[in-house]
C-alpha cells in the first residue's frame, strides 16, 4: 500500500510509512495545499526499510525534497568558500584518470579509500558508444538485472561468512582525516599538513590556489537532520565530505547513513552529488544500496541511504591475505558475478557506474551490494564529469567517455587485483595484465586468464558486449574452475551452442578422421531474432545438397542463412566456397572464426584450425565447445599434451560431452597413462548410449600391457586390475562376435599373468571359470572355436582355429 501523505512516495509496512513514518490515513488539506503551492513534486519510487529502493524523495515539513536546481544554487553559493573535499575529491591529473584516495563509498561503515576522481577530458567528449553492434556473442537472452537475495556464490561456491556489523562499533571515536590524505579539492595540492612538529590545520586555505578547505564534521551527535534523522556520529570521510550514521526516528529507529553535501568547493564533486539524487530514483536492485530520502538541513542537502553493515571487498581481500588465506579464484569469480548483476541492472536503465573497485562493494551475510553511486551517469551524457580510479579506469575514458565496456573493464581489473598480488596495476600494468606465466593463478587457469584479458582489453571493441554476456562466460569459467578443484562435474546448458551431434573415436583403435571430428562438434545455436531464422529452422532435417539449393538462389541472405549455407558447403567439401561466404561476415563475430576453424579442420589443417578455435576460446572462455574443438585440433597436429588439457577441461566439467571422454582416453594412452585412461572411460555414465563402448575400451586398455608384443615401458595391469576388467565384461551384454573377441583378449591376459606371477589363491573364479591356468586355457580354446564358427571370412576362421589349437591345455597325447 502506498503512503497517502502528499509529497511522500513511501509504502506502508507494519502499519506505518517506511519513509515519513506516518500511519496510512494521515492526510490533511492544509499539507496538500502547501504541496500544491510549493513547486516541489516528489520523485517517484518506493522507499522502504525492507522493500525496494526509494528514489530521490522527500516529505513536507523539515524533510521537504530539494529540487536539483535549488540544491545547485545552494552548493554554488558555497563555492566561494573554496573548501577541499579531502583526498580523492579533486580533479583528475589531466590524463583521464584519477590519482587520489578518497574516503568510503556511500552507505558503508568504517574507513575506506575509494580514490575516486573525475577524469579530465571527458566533458564534451564523444560520450557513450551506445549500441555496439552484433559482433559479440549472442549470449544476452535474458535480463542481466535479474537477481535475488542471498545469491552470493551462485549456488556453486562456498563463500566466506561476513556477519552484519553492529553500527555502533563503526562510529569513529575521533573523526579526523589523516594529514597525508588531506588535499585541495581544486588543484590537488597537499593541504592541512603539519610543520616542525606542529599538527596541521583542519581548516584553512590552499597555499597554492587559495581554495578554502575544511575537514571538520559539520554535524554532531544528537543533531536532528530533516526533522527525522538523529545523527550518531561519523563513519568515514569520503570524496564528497563526511558520511554519518543516524537513526530514522520516523521509521522504527532504523539505521541509516547520511551523505552530506557540505561546502563542496569542486564543481565536479557537486555535480556528482546531484547525480546521485537524479539517478538513484531509477535504481531498485538487491545488489545496489537503497536510497531512502533526500533532505535539507540548514543550507545543505543530504542523501539518506540504507546502512550496509558488512565488510568491503577490499577489506576482505586484505584480511585474507594477511592471514595467509587469500580468496580463491572461484570466490573472486562469485563476487564478480554479483557485481555484474548489479551493473547489468544499471545498464538496462541506460546508466553506467563508472567507478567500480573493491572498495565500492560491501558483503553482509550472503549478499553483496554496490555502494557509492555518486559516479553514476547516463550513457548518453556527453558533458558530465566522469569519476574513476587509477588502476581500474578504462584507458579510453578521457577520449570516448564511459560505456558498458568501460564498466566491464573495471570489474575485470578488480577481479585481477582480488585474485593475486597485482604489483604495478597502477603503473607498469596500468592498462594491461602481467604475463600469465609469471602469475600462478593465471597460469593454472587459462580460461580465467582469457576472461580477464578480454574484459580488460585496452580496445573497448574487443571486450564483452554486455554484463549478461560476461556473466555467462564467467559462470562457465567458474564451473570449470570448481570442477578442476574437486573433480565433481558442474554441467550447464550453453546459450550459444547445441549439444554434440555424434560421438566419434569411441573404440580407441584409431583417432577420428578430420571430417569425423568436424561432424562431432557442437553447432552454434540459431539466433531467433535473425530475419532468416524461420527459413533455417525449416531446413533443419534437410541434406546438405537441399540446403545449398534452397539458400544459394536467395539474393540477400541473413547472417543465419549464410552460416547454414557455410555448414552445408563444408559438409559437401566445398571449403573454398565456404570461406568466401565467411569473409563476408564481421571479423569480430566469433562465429566467423568458428566456421573458419571448422573448414580448416575438415581439410586436415590442424594448425590453422587451432588458431581459429583459439580465437573463439579467447572470446568465449567459458564455452565447452571451444575447448572441445581445440582438443580435436590438437589431436590433428599430434599435440597430445594439448589434447589432454582441453579434453580433460571439458569432460571434468560436463560429462554430457562424451567425445571429450574418448578423446581424453586416446590422448592419455598416447602419453602412456593407460591407468588414467581406464579411470576416465569408467566415468562414462551407465545411461549413456556409449557406455558399452567405454566399458569395452576400458577393458582393452587394461589388458594391452599383457600382449606378447607390448613394450616393457607400457603399463602392465596387476591381477586385481585384470579381475576388475573381467567383472566389467561379465556385466556387459555384448553381441556374440564382439563379446567373444573381448573375452578372448581378456583370457589371454589372465593366462599370461598366471604364467608370470604364479598361481592364484585357490577357490577363485573369473568369468565363471576356476582361476587357474588349465581351466583358463580350456575356456579360451572354446571361445576361439566359437569365433571360428561364426566367422564369415575363411582366412579369419583358419586363424581362430590355429589359435585355439595353440592355446588349448596341454595333454599327454
Amino acid at each position: 500500500m502506498r503512503c497517502l501523505r502528499p509529497g511522500c512516495s513511501g509504502g506502508i509496512e507494519d502499519g506505518y510509512c517506511d519513509v515519513c513514518g506516518s500511519p496510512p490515513g494521515e492526510t490533511s488539506a492544509a499539507t496538500a495545499g502547501a504541496l500544491a503551492t510549493s513547486g516541489n513534486g516528489s520523485a517517484g519510487g518506493r522507499a522502504g526499510a525492507g522493500g525496494g529502493s526509494g528514489g530521490a524523495v522527500g516529505v513536507l515539513g523539515p524533510s521537504t525534497p530539494v529540487p536539483d536546481e535549488v540544491l545547485a544554487r545552494t552548493l554554488s553559493g558555497r563555492v566561494a568558500s573554496r573548501r577541499a573535499n579531502g583526498d580523492g575529491g579533486g580533479k583528475g591529473n589531466g590524463n583521464g584518470t584519477g590519482t587520489g584516495k578518497s574516503g568510503t563509498a556511500a552507505g558503508r561503515a568504517g574507513p575506506g579509500t575509494s580514490g575516486s576522481r573525475p577524469a579530465h577530458g571527458t566533458q564534451g567528449s564523444r560520450g557513450s558508444r551506445g549500441s555496439r553492434g552484433s559482433r559479440g556473442s549472442r549470449g544476452s537472452r535474458g535480463s542481466s538485472g535479474a537477481s535475488r537475495r542471498g545469491q552470493l556464490g551462485a549456488g556453486l561456491v562456498e563463500m566466506p561468512a561476513v556477519p552484519e556489523r553492529d553500527p555502533a562499533t563503526a562510529i569513529m571515536s575521533n573523526p579526523d582525516v589523516p594529514e597525508h590524505k588531506r588535499r585541495c579539492g581544486q588543484c590537488d595540492a597537499p593541504v592541512g599538513r603539519g610543520r616542525e612538529g606542529r599538527p596541521g590545520r583542519s581548516e584553512g586555505y590552499c597555499p597554492k590556489c587559495g581554495t578554502h578547505f575544511s575537514f571538520t564534521p559539520k554535524l554532531r551527535q544528537g543533531d536532528l537532520v530533516g526533522g527525522q534523522y538523529e545523527v550518531l556520529g561519523c563513519l568515514a570521510h569520503g570524496g564528497l565530505g563526511w558520511i554519518y550514521l543516524a537513526k530514522d526516528r520516523n521509521v522504527s529507529d532504523r539505521w541509516v547513513v547520511l551523505k552530506g553535501l557540505l561546502d563542496t568547493g569542486d564543481p565536479d564533486a557537486m555535480e556528482a552529488a546531484l547525480a546521485e539524487r537524479r539517478f538513484l530514483a531509477e535504481v531498485e536492485h538487491p545488489n545496489v544500496v537503497k536510497i531512502y530520502n533526500f533532505v535539507q538541513h540548514g543550507d545543505a542537502g543530504y542523501i539518506v541511504m540504507e546502512y550496509v553493515g558488512g565488510r568491503s571487498l577490499k577489506e576482505l581481500v586484505l584480511e585474507r591475505r594477511s592471514a595467509g588465506d587469500p580468496l580463491t579464484p572461484a570466490q573472486v569469480m562469485a563476487y564478480g558475478l554479483e557485481v555484474l548483476r548489479a551493473l547489468g541492472h544499471l545498464h538496462e536503465k541506460g546508466l553506467v557506474y563508472c567507478d567500480f573497485k573493491p572498495d565500492n562493494a560491501i558483503q553482509t551475510e550472503e549478499q553483496l551490494k554496490l555502494v557509492d553511486l555518486g559516479g553514476v551517469r547516463r550513457l548518453d551524457d556527453e558533458e558530465g564529469a566522469v569519476y574513476g580510479t587509477l588502476g581500474y579506469q578504462a584507458p579510453e575514458i578521457a577520449d570516448e567517455g564511459p560505456s558498458v565496456a568501460s564498466d566491464l573493464y573495471t570489474v575485470a581489473r578488480a577481479m585481477a587485483v582480488m585474485s593475486f598480488e597485482f604489483t604495478g596495476y597502477t603503473s607498469t600494468h596500468r592498462a594491461g595484465l602481467p604475463d600469465a606465466a609469471k602469475v600462478p593463478v593465471l597460469a593454472g587457469n587459462p580460461s580465467f586468464d582469457r576472461l580477464l584479458r578480454r574484459a580488460a582489453h585496452p580496445d573497448p571493441d574487443e571486450r564483452f558486449w554486455s554484463a549478461q554476456e560476461m556473466t555467462e562466460q564467467l559462470t562457465g569459467v567458474l564451473r570449470e574452475t570448481l570442477a578442476a578443484g574437486d573433480g565433481r562435474q558442474r554441467p550447464a546448458a550453453s546459450t550459444l551452442f547445441g549439444p554434440e551431434t555424434r560421438v566419434v573415436g569411441a573404440r580407441l583403435g584409431r583417432p577420428p578422421t578430420f571430417r569425423e571430428a568436424v561432424s562431432a562438434l557442437p553447432v552454434p545455436l540459431v539466433d531467433t531474432a535473425d530475419p532468416g531464422a524461420r527459413n533455417v529452422a525449416a531446413l533443419a532435417a534437410s541434406a546438405p545438397e537441399q540446403v545449398v539449393r534452397a539458400l544459394e538462389k536467395k539474393g540477400a541472405r541473413s547472417i543465419e542463412e549464410t552460416l547454414r549455407l557455410v555448414r552445408a558447403m563444408i559438409d559437401l567439401r566445398y571449403e573454398d566456397r565456404a570461406r568466401e561466404m565467411i569473409m563476408a561476415l564481421d571479423e569480430g563475430d566469433w562465429r566467423a572464426h568458428w566456421f573458419w576453424g571448422v573448414a580448416a579442420l575438415a581439410e586436415g589443417d590442424g594448425a590453422a584450425a587451432a588458431g581459429e578455435f583459439g580465437r573463439v576460446y579467447d572470446l568465449l572462455p567459458g564455452e565447452a565447445a571451444a575447448k572441445l574443438a581445440l582438443a580435436f585440433a590438437a589431436e590433428a597436429v599430434g599435440d597430445t599434451d594439448g589434447a589432454v588439457h582441453f579434453h580433460r577441461a571439458v569432460w571434468r566439467t560436463d560429462r554430457s560431452y562424451e567425445n571429450a571422454a574418448f578423446g581424453l582416453a586416446r590422448a592419455l594412452v598416447a602419453t602412456g597413462e593407460d591407468r588414467a585412461a581406464v579411470e576416465v572411460l569408467g566415468e562414462v555414465p551407465a545411461v549413456s548410449g556409449r557406455h558399452l563402448d567405454a566399458q569395452v575400451a576400458a577393458v582393452v586398455v587394461t589388458i594391452r600391457g599383457w600382449a606378447p608384443d607390448a613394450p616393457a615401458s607400457r603399463w602392465r595391469a596387476d591381477r586385481e586390475d585384470l579381475l576388475a576388467a573381467a567383472d566389467r565384461v561379465a556385466a556387459l551384454d555384448l553381441p556374440e562376435e564382439r563379446g567373444g573377441r573381448v573375452v578372448a583378449l581378456l583370457l589371454e591376459a589372465l593366462v599370461a599373468e598366471l604364467d608370470r606371477n604364479g598361481a592364484a589363491p585357490p577357490g577363485r573364479t573369473v568369468l565363471g571359470v576356476p582361476y587357474e591356468e588349465r581351466a583358463l586355457r580350456g575356456a579360451l580354446e572354446g571361445v576361439y572355436r566359437d569365433l571360428a564358427r561364426i566367422s564369415t571370412l575363411p582366412s579369419r576362421r583358419r586363424g581362430f582355429v590355429d589359435r585355439a589349437n595353440t592355446i588349448r591345455p596341454r595333454t599327454a597325447f
